[in-house]
């Protein structure tokens, strides 16, 4: 459970300019690394905000967050008081995936910065929200959907009940720009006719060489309802 969650948005650059300039200087090695640092949940079906959370850091009166595209680019980074243990994250861009990091200051009363170490990065990976198929003649769908820069391709599963299992039909390559796939089978079997599947194209995230779960809007959430015909 998180205790307190502070919004991150433009309107931080506010509070950057009321607290002072960004001039980072060498940490002291009195404040601990961020530990736990982890995404909590998308806050709209959009991907355009989300909620991170960390570990609290003893002594630490200010967190400072980055988040940026995963070529460093594109940076949202703002301020959060030290009673807080995460951070709404807004304005993000449905298309890419985003890197963020936190890190703990503590600011004296004569305005003495000590300034602790980088967490380890957490991800925030939206899954395609635009996806459409098209029926071919010999009962197949290819599917198409909005590229996810910075992703490592796609995972595409169907199910005949959004509430059921799902059950994984097709990888992509691993390049984020193979954004199309050719469904010809539910299950083993070819579609059928008059049936309606529901298909989740999850974004495939790789990071220290292993594939991380990207995590849903909410449990029974799919982009498209596929009738054959």
């Amino acid at each position: 459970m998180l205790n307190k969650i502070k919004r991150l948005s433009a309107a931080f650059l506010a509070l950057v300019i009321i607290v002072g300039s960004l001039g980072l200087t060498s940490a002291e090695a009195a404040l601990a690394k961020p530990q736990n640092i982890r995404f909590v949940q998308w806050n709209k079906l959009d991907y355009s905000s989300a909620t991170i959370a960390w570990n609290r850091v003893s002594g630490a009166n200010w967190y400072y967050v980055r988040c940026c595209w995963t070529d460093s680019s594109h940076s949202i980074s703002g301020w959060v008081k030290g009673d807080c243990n995460g951070v709404r994250i807004n304005r993000l861009n449905y298309n890419h995936v985003y890197r963020a990091q936190v890190r703990g200051i503590y600011i004296a009363s004569n305005g003495k910065r000590t300034y602790g170490p980088w967490s380890n990065a957490v991800y925030l990976t939206p899954w395609p929200k635009s996806v459409s198929y098209t029926q071919t003649k010999n009962m197949t769908a290819k599917l198409q959907w909005n590229v996810i820069y910075g992703c490592n391709g796609y995972n595409v599963f169907m199910t005949t009940a959004p509430s059921g299992k799902w059950y994984w039909n097709l990888t992509t390559s691993v390049k984020c720009g193979a954004n199309t796939g050719t469904v010809k089978k539910y299950r083993g079997s070819p579609l059928k006719k008059y049936t309606n599947y529901y298909v989740r194209v999850i974004t495939r995230r790789k990071q220290n060489g292993t594939f991380r779960t990207v995590p849903a809007p909410y449990s029974i959430y799919y982009q498209l309802k596929l009738y054959m015909k």
